[in-house]
């Protein structure tokens, strides 16, 4: 199947968009999200990388705002949209409200569709206090709190609105207990964000949702840009 496209050498664009643990999507040991996302659809979608820590819902959508006003309508064909873990921070600046935090996702939601992108919004990973607390001391002695219960709250929130908007959803905190199970802490770095194995989940589980939900932008089913060079010419005049 070959994706529309505007010209024959344009490359549309799959958007990774949220946090810190978008940001560190790009670790390089042993498995990476960003590296398999940019060898399955390499010659078919360019990935975007586009993650920043600390940040919330609140602040992403002005960000958002300005990653889509340096790209075309329907240059961007799929996009994941992440964020609520340091929405569900207390005590520190980037805490948002769940009702906010809920408009903040949904217009980040409208912003991608009016733009012409498929959504994915990403539910959060389980979260492990002890973890956390001994790798970030410093972020306990200013206040921040972070808990498993607050998490839950702002991963309900969000597939909620997965359903009231009827965009894809990959709920990981269903998939980080049923590959993790008791052992689930290995499956993260620090009690908050992706181990490699990790990481690894959340990869399967966005190829499985874009091939069920918007399939024409899965990699089995877009052709590669220009032909393999077996199939070149020798006189290049089919490239």
């Amino acid at each position: 199947m070959t994706s529309p496209s505007p010209c024959p050498t344009h490359t549309r664009k799959l958007l990774l968009f949220g946090d810190s643990i978008t940001e560190f999507a790009f670790g390089t040991e042993p498995f990476s999200l960003g590296a398999a996302l940019c060898s399955a659809y390499a010659r078919r979608l360019d990935v975007l990388h586009r993650g920043y820590a600390g940040y919330n819902s609140r602040w992403a959508r002005p960000v958002l705002r300005d990653i889509l006003a340096a790209h075309a309508p329907g240059d961007i064909a799929v996009a994941t949209l992440f964020f609520g873990a340091n929405d569900a921070c207390t005590g520190s600046p980037q805490a948002v409200p769940l009702p906010e935090f809920t408009e903040n996702m949904r217009a980040l939601l409208n912003q991608l569709r009016s733009h012409g992108a498929c959504p994915v919004l990403m539910g959060l990973g389980l979260f492990d206090r002890e973890m956390w607390e001994r790798a970030k001391p410093e972020q306990l002695a200013r206040g921040f709190v972070r808990s498993s219960a607050r998490q839950a709250e702002y991963d309900a929130a969000l597939r909620q609105l997965a359903q009231e908007e009827r965009v894809p959803f990959v709920d990981l905190q269903r998939l980080f207990t049923e590959n993790g199970g008791a052992d689930y802490r290995v499956l993260l770095a620090d009690g908050l964000h992706f181990s490699a194995e990790g990481y690894r989940i959340w990869y399967d589980e966005l190829l499985a949702v874009i091939a069920r939900e918007c399939p024409e932008w899965h990699p089995d089913n877009m052709q590669q840009r220009y032909p393999l060079w077996g199939d070149c010419l020798p006189d290049g005049s089919n490239i």
